[in-house]
């Protein structure tokens, strides 16, 4: 599990400065092990011990004991907001669907606390290879979105009053001024903005970012949480300067230059394209935003921190992460829930009316080069039941053939059918 991380043996500066008085100190050197490191150190030295025979070999059925000062406050107890039965079953779905690269995150949708985090390809902590970027938490690592970046297209059209779900649009197939296609070239016909956004119409949401400028689309971006760092942090907190579970977050992007006039590149970036890069973390927080009216909950993975004694040194209760630009209506908000319900019942979706809840989402292929082929993202984003939703959830499939079945649709599934299950449904 990435998010957990793993030890190192510490470097030399490193074993000196260390305050176990470890004879070969380790050290944490990825995701939660390194972040809180400070916090699980222990104090004074500490040894691990086991009988061995006389060439130095541990004996049969011997157990390793462990020799440390008798502190009744260490060493701390670290208490994450991670499901571990849901992340072990996910883990299990994900291998079993074929998912080579890729991620899930499932967060709750009342508080934005990540209930699970799944990265693939997984990682043996005993062989880390660092030129195959197993270690690599891809649930943090920004990728190219494609269609799913419609959401932010669709807020800041519908914020800046250019739009409505029900205005007429017609899709011929092509889109001439950029060489734009939808649908194979065969079009979608006369319909509306809702029902554009329910198929995922190229047509409707390029006319859409004609009418935008560069700073309205990052602007509903940066109010949606994306283009930005979202995780939970706190100054000041447990002896540290900043307390950053998260650490290697990357805050992907929306455009990468200054805001451009240029009618193509806003083209390009409504249809999550050109320069976007989003994290499955954001995408799933996207979702918990828009259930919450538009207000953006930093994503927790840390809730708790105690002594050895059982007692509590720190409560660390979620918090907010607002925009400087601000954040979107309520009334924008509900459109949007609205539409990603439509897009199960009537678009690109379909396939999880089967499903045992009722969902709402949206789905997203995005066309990316991998040593000079070219593959595809697939995404499905949603939230779950659509009636009373408890969870939000986003998937991603990394670096697959053009033209294959769109796994990410079908893992989400599989992922509600699984919460259902765990919830009693």
């Amino acid at each position: 599990r990435q998010w957990l991380g793993y030890l190192s043996e510490a470097k030399a500066a490193e074993a000196k400065e260390s305050p176990t008085g470890l004879r070969v100190p380790w050290t944490g050197t990825a995701g939660l092990e390194r972040t809180l490191e400070p916090l699980m150190q222990g104090v004074g030295h500490t040894e691990a011990y086991a009988q061995v025979d006389a060439r130095g070999s541990r004996l049969p059925d011997s157990p390793i004991k462990v020799r440390a000062p008798g502190n009744p406050y260490y060493p701390l107890s670290l208490y994450t907001t991670i499901d571990k039965k849901l992340q072990e079953n996910i883990e299990k779905l994900a291998v079993k669907s074929g998912v080579k690269e890729g991620a899930v995150v499932v967060l709750d949708a009342a508080t934005g606390d990540i209930e699970a985090m799944v990265s693939l390809p997984f990682y043996n902590p005993a062989q880390i290879s660092p030129e195959g970027g197993e270690w690599n938490n891809r649930a943090l690592q920004a990728a190219v979105p494609g269609s799913i970046f419609k959401i932010v297209t669709a807020a800041a059209a519908l914020e800046a009053g250019v739009t409505s779900p029900e205005e007429k649009f017609y899709c011929s197939g092509h889109y001439g001024k950029y060489g734009l296609s939808c649908l194979n070239g065969t079009g979608h016909g006369s319909l509306t903005m809702a029902q554009g956004f329910a198929v995922s119409c190229n047509t409707v949401f390029a006319s859409l970012a004609e009418r935008l400028s560069g700073a309205q689309l990052q602007s509903a971006a940066l109010a949606l949480g994306l283009g930005r760092d979202i995780s939970w942090q706190a100054e000041n907190t447990l002896g540290l300067p900043l307390l950053r579970p998260l650490s290697g977050e990357q805050p992907g992007a929306i455009f990468t230059t200054l805001l451009p006039d240029d009618g193509g590149a806003r083209v390009q970036t409504a249809i999550g394209q050109r320069d976007v890069r989003v994290t499955p973390l954001q995408a799933a927080n996207l979702l918990v935003t828009l259930l919450h009216g538009g207000e953006v909950h930093a994503p927790r993975i840390l809730q708790r921190v105690a002594f050895a004694n059982g007692q509590t040194l720190k409560e660390l209760p979620g918090h907010l992460a607002p925009s400087p630009q601000g954040r979107i209506s309520p009334p924008t908000a509900h459109v949007l829930l609205s539409l990603l319900r439509k897009v199960v019942t009537a678009g690109t979706g379909k396939s999880l009316q089967g499903t045992k809840w009722p969902l709402a989402g949206k789905s997203g292929t995005a066309q990316t080069w991998v040593k000079g082929m070219p593959r595809n993202n697939q995404w499905f984003i949603g939230y779950g039941p659509a009636g009373h939703p408890g969870f939000a959830v986003s998937v991603l499939v990394e670096n697959v053939a053009p033209g294959s079945p769109h796994a990410a649709t079908r893992l989400f599934g599989q992922v509600f059918d699984l919460l259902a299950e765990s919830s009693g449904a």
